[in-house]
Formats: structure tokens, sequence, C-alpha cells
């Protein structure tokens, strides 16, 4: 039986590390539908889990048994794209980690990694490059606000291109070790 949404969700936090172990604890013995949705031995290995001696890699292996790689891929690009939406304080390493994924092989993240992400982490100020932590508050909100309004459209386009199946995560890495996705983009949107 497939999980909820939210039970997914949450699975999916613990597997980025967004949800400390201690947190997934709490959470499991306060949720009552999990002993009827999961086979009960797969309930039974969570539920006796040594959490206060985990090394998060026993717990991983036992939710990623729930979660398919692709889905848990994007619903972290979702979670990414819409928090540097939101322009909150974790936007520069937002836009970092894009630079570090197209890298890895998330080509469709050319502009927002390297137009944002590498200025991010190279900053040009004053025909000067810098580290993003050597700048001042001023340096840094400067640059930030050079970045708009560019920077929303094209975090735009990418959410699109996730919503409409233009881009499908698939959660592995290819034989170069690339991150791997499908691209049904047009060639006009490549």
């Amino acid at each position: 039986m497939p999980l909820p949404s939210d039970i997914k969700q949450v699975f999916i936090n613990t597997l980025n590390e967004d949800m400390s172990v201690p947190e997934f604890e709490q959470w499991l013995y306060a949720e009552k539908r999990l002993e009827s949705l999961l086979d009960k031995y797969d309930y039974l290995d969570l539920i006796a889990y040594p959490y206060k001696s985990d090394t998060q890699n026993g717990l991983f292996k036992l939710l990623e048994k729930h979660i398919d790689k692709g889905e848990q891929e994007m619903m972290r690009m979702d979670q990414l794209l819409t928090k540097a939406l939101d322009r909150d304080k974790s936007l520069p390493g937002i836009l970092s980690s894009f630079y570090n994924m197209y890298c890895k092989g998330y080509y469709f993240l050319e502009e927002l990694g390297l137009n944002y992400g590498l200025r991010i982490n190279v900053p040009e100020v004053n025909s000067n490059y810098d580290t993003w932590q050597s700048l001042t508050t001023d340096e840094q909100n400067t640059l930030l606000a050079s970045f708009y309004p560019e920077l929303e459209t094209e975090l735009i386009k990418v959410i699109s291109w996730l919503d409409n199946g233009k881009i499908i995560l698939t959660g592995i890495r290819n034989e170069y070790d690339r991150l791997d996705f499908i691209d049904n983009r047009e060639i006009t949107e490549k």
C-alpha cells in the first residue's frame, strides 16, 4: 500500500537530514496510522530500532524501502526551488548547491548554477574575486539584489519543468557517476 504524502514527506525529510533522528523517533511513536500502513515486520523494525545508538545508516535503509529514489529527489529539488523563491536566509547556500548539482550532472540547472550559484561561490565585487563569507553584509545583499528579477523567472521556469514532467529526476547516478535525469524539454527550452 502506498504511503500518504505527509508520511512520505517525513521519511524524505529524515533521509535528507532535514529532520533529526530524535525528531523522527518522536514522530514515529506519535503517528498512529503507520502500524496499519506498513507491513508488520517493517513497522516492528522501525519501532524496535535502536535510535539512541543510531549512526543513521540503518535507519536510512529502513526508510528507503518505502521511498522511490526519484520521488525523493523530486521532492528535495522542489523544496530547494521553493525555498529559493521565498528568498530566505538560506538562499545563498541553495544557489551554491544548484551550482554543485549542475557540475554533478543536473545540466538543466545551467542557468541557476552558473549565473547565480557560481557567483555566490566566487563573488566578484569591485573587480576582485572573494568568497561569500568574506563579503560584508551590504555586499552580500547588493549581490543578491542584482540577481532579481531574472533569478525568480529562472526558478519558476525550472519548477514548471519539474511540474510538467519535462524534467524527471531519477535519484540515481549514471555510469559516469553523474546525477541522472530524464529530459523531455523541447530543443528550444534547453
